[in-house]
C-alpha cells in the first residue's frame, strides 16, 4: 500500500472545518477529509465536533474569519438552516442541510447551506453502469430524510418511474407530492411491489433500518426479472442487511453500501469546499486504513 500524505492539525492560518452532530465520534470524515486536503495541499483541517444541539455555539463557529465549511449529521440536518445565509434549491428539495460552504463575494462573505447526500446515492447509482438507465424502474424503501435525497437523485437520472414502499402511506404521499416531476406510485407491502410496476425493478435504495426488513420479508421475485440492477444500502449495520444477502444471489445486481454513499458524498463535499477535484484514490485508502485500524483494535465489529 502507498504511503498516505502526512495530515498536520489545525492552525491560526488553516482553514478550519468541521462535523456537526450528536454521537459522532465514530466518524470517518476527518480521515476522508484531511488526508484529501494533504494530498492536494490545501489549507484546511477538519475536526469533529460533537454537539446535541445546534446552538449560539455553533453559529460562532461558523462566523469566525478562518472557517472554511462544514458537514453536518444527525439530528442537525433540518435546524441549521437557521444559522446560514442561504440554502440552495437542491437542499430544499431534499429537505435538509448536510453541507455548510463559505462563498467569497466583492459584496462580502456569505454561509450556504446544500446538500450532497443525493449526489452519494447518484453516485452509486451510476457506478452499476445500467444500461438505458432511463427506461429502469426503482423502489425507494422508506420515506425519510435518506429517501428524500434518494427520490432527488433518481429524479435528476430521468428514470422512468419511482415505486415508494411505506409501512404508512400518508407519509409515502407526502414525500412523493414533493416531487411532483417524479413518476412515482407508492405501496405499503414489497409484496405488493410487481402489481403495480410497469417494468422490472432494476434500482433499490434502501432507507429503512436493517431490522425493520430481515431476509425472510423479501420477496425473491422482487430482484429476479431484472437482467441487471443496483442495490444501494444506506443502513450502516449490520455489515451485510437482508436486503443485501438476497441482491448477492443475482449475479447481476450492484451493490453498495452505507459506507460508498458516505465516501460518494464526501467527495462532493470536498469540491464544493475547495473548489478542486476530490482525490479519490488517496480518500478511499485513508477511509479504509481507518476502518483496519478500529476492526483490528475491536474485532467485534
Amino acid at each position: 500500500m502507498s504511503e498516505l500524505p502526512q495530515v498536520h492539525p489545525g492552525s491560526d492560518q488553516n482553514k478550519q472545518f468541521y462535523i456537526f452532530g450528536n454521537n459522532i465520534s465514530h466518524s470517518l470524515s476527518p480521515q476522508l477529509h484531511n488526508s484529501g486536503f494533504a494530498k492536494i495541499r490545501y489549507p484546511g483541517h477538519y475536526q469533529i465536533h460533537e454537539t446535541k444541539d445546534v446552538d449560539e455555539t455553533v453559529e460562532k463557529m461558523m462566523r469566525q474569519p478562518n472557517f472554511g465549511g462544514a458537514s453536518v449529521t444527525f439530528p442537525h440536518k433540518l435546524r441549521i438552516g437557521k444559522f446560514v445565509d442561504t440554502i440552495t434549491p437542491r437542499a430544499i428539495s431534499v429537505g435538509a442541510v448536510n453541507t455548510i460552504v463559505v462563498k467569497e463575494s466583492s459584496s462580502g462573505r456569505t454561509l450556504e447551506g446544500d446538500n450532497t447526500d443525493w449526489s452519494g446515492i447518484r453516485s452509486c447509482i451510476l457506478n452499476a453502469d445500467l444500461p438505458a438507465i432511463e427506461s429502469s424502474t426503482a423502489v425507494v424503501l422508506g420515506a425519510g430524510g435518506a429517501a428524500r435525497a434518494a427520490c432527488y437523485a433518481l429524479g435528476t437520472l430521468k428514470v422512468k418511474e419511482v415505486i415508494i414502499v411505506n409501512r404508512t402511506r400518508s407519509k409515502a404521499e407526502e414525500m412523493a407530492a414533493h416531487f411532483p416531476d417524479l413518476p412515482t406510485r407508492i405501496c405499503t407491502e414489497l409484496a405488493d411491489i410487481h402489481k403495480i410496476a410497469s417494468s422490472s425493478v432494476r434500482i433499490i435504495v434502501g432507507c429503512i433500518p436493517a431490522d425493520d426488513l430481515t431476509e425472510d420479508k423479501i420477496p425473491p421475485t422482487l430482484l429476479s426479472g431484472a437482467e441487471s440492477g443496483v442495490l444501494v444500502e444506506m443502513a450502516y449495520r449490520p455489515l451485510e442487511t437482508g436486503m443485501m444477502k438476497v441482491a448477492a444471489k443475482y449475479p447481476a445486481w450492484r451493490i453498495f453500501k452505507g459506507m460508498d454513499v458516505l465516501r460518494e458524498q464526501a467527495y462532493a463535499q470536498f469540491e464544493l469546499w475547495t473548489g478542486q477535484n476530490a482525490p479519490i484514490e488517496v480518500m478511499s485508502a485513508a477511509m479504509e486504513a481507518e476502518l483496519e485500524r478500529r476492526r483490528l483494535s475491536n474485532p467485534s465489529l
